[in-house]
């Protein structure tokens, strides 16, 4: 399932607003969908393989003696090679497909199965099987449209061999990208910089944008008396949102269009997923710009990016692997995503037009989300000293240099923290290093 489309009731009249907002949907498309980048270079192939046929005939048909006399080889050494190269193409293709599945095991069972996508969907991974699997559909179609009545073939092996040699030089530097992505310090960066880009994106769209505003009470649809609400057909995660033309479908038609779940919500069959409010009557118009799946993406989902994070940082104090260090450098790095999210505290994004909301989109306030961020590695690893002073640290990072509100909502998690670690069992000298930090945050007040 990658596409919902949404239906709205009003009186007895059925809507359905439904149309793909054209880069977003396509670009998830894309990345969602393994076998499409080697598809399309598998078919690539096969036409170069069709065009080097034909050059090659035309080559021996008109005596081009210079390049023959330079690239001409014969038939029963052309397939030869071509045979040779085909194979070992396919046995570095399997090579490659079994790493990936290794790569793939480490990440489910060292890091967290919601990363698994960030391996298998990078572009250079998908680029490499493509690589490899158009050189040997290249060389397979190659062997096919060799004749018999042609004496030799200049082309048609000579670039197979330089197709061979690039696969080579892939399959060096595909080792060398799965030995810097098993690292968890690699990982952890990768998905810092997901979350860190989603966050930009959405702070550059506040503040470069002169009609929207964070707000914390709800929009109210005060001056419209009629209502269209709409459910969607089939579950699903709310992946994707098309902010700017819901906007300009509301502005068109003098709407307000009030979505109802964040991004990154899962939705039930029927669910109320947004209510149009107007004043006219509400004709059969694409009004609906909202992409489910059957899983989150961070393309928007700030919050998705930071709960994978906190898996690995969980994984990491598990018994089974009790390596602190690792969850540590995650909750730095936590502590450093928040405090860019903090800037977004608010309880609703609202478009508006001549000071009137026309669209408004609710999304988690700075205190649920940094909740959600630590309150499973706080139970975790609440008898670990070193996670708790990490998590104390964060708190102290993304406190520094804020507002009041956003220094407030953590010193009340810190108190949190305290009550959930029952600190009175920890040795003295623990319990004066967590009282020292919990100052130092109450001291920026």
């Amino acid at each position: 399932m990658f596409n919902n489309s949404i239906t709205g009731y009003y009186s007895n009249t059925k809507y359905v607003f439904w149309r793909k907002p054209v880069f977003n949907k396509l670009f998830l498309f894309i990345k969602s969908r393994v076998w499409l980048l080697p598809t399309i270079f598998s078919i690539g192939s096969f036409f170069l393989a069709v065009f080097v046929a034909f050059l090659d005939q035309f080559i021996n048909l008109n005596d081009t003696k210079i390049i023959k006399a330079f690239l001409t080889i014969d038939r029963d050494l052309a397939q030869t090679i071509l045979s040779t190269i085909a194979g070992s193409l396919l046995t570095m293709t399997t090579i490659t497909f079994s790493t990936i599945m290794v790569v793939l095991t480490t990440y489910s069972s060292q890091f967290s199965p919601r990363t698994l996508q960030n391996f298998i969907r990078d572009m250079v991974t998908m680029r490499v099987l493509g690589i490899f699997i158009g050189g040997f559909v290249y060389s397979i179609f190659s062997l096919l449209f060799m004749k018999q009545e042609s004496e030799s073939y200049v082309l048609a092996v000579t670039i197979s061999v330089i197709i061979a040699s690039v696969c080579v030089g892939v399959f060096a530097y595909f080792i060398h990208h799965v030995a810097s992505s098993v690292r968890v310090s690699k990982l952890i960066e990768q998905l810092s910089n997901d979350v860190l880009k989603s966050i930009h994106n959405k702070i550059s769209k506040v503040e470069k944008s002169d009609h929207v505003i964070l707000v914390t009470s709800t929009p109210s649809a005060y001056k419209f008396s009629k209502e269209i609400e709409i459910t969607n057909n089939d579950f699903g995660y709310i992946q994707l949102i098309d902010e700017e033309k819901l906007y300009k479908q509301a502005c068109e038609e003098d709407y307000f269009i009030e979505i109802h779940h964040p991004i990154g919500s899962f939705l039930p069959p029927d669910k109320l997923v947004m209510t149009i409010h107007h004043n006219g009557v509400a004709d059969n118009k694409e009004l609906e710009e909202i992409t489910l799946g059957n899983e989150r993406t961070t393309m928007q989902d700030i919050d998705f990016g930071l709960q994978k994070l906190t898996e690995v940082a969980l994984r990491a104090i598990s018994p089974g692997i009790n390596d602190p260090n690792t969850a540590i450098d995650c909750i730095r790095n936590l502590g450093l995503c928040l405090k860019k999210v903090s800037s977004l505290d608010a309880n609703y994004l609202a478009y508006y037009k001549d000071n009137i909301v026309v669209l408004s989109i609710p999304q988690r306030p700075f205190e649920e989300v940094l909740r959600s961020c630590f309150y499973q590695i706080c139970h975790y690893g609440q008898k670990d000293i070193s996670i708790l002073e990490a998590i104390f640290d964060a708190l102290l990072e993304i406190s520094t240099s804020n507002t009041k509100e956003i220094i407030e909502k953590t010193v009340q998690f810190s108190e949190y923290i305290l009550e959930k670690a029952d600190i009175h069992s920890f040795p003295e000298l623990d319990q004066r290093s967590l009282k020292d930090r919990k100052k130092r945050l109450v001291n920026q007040k």
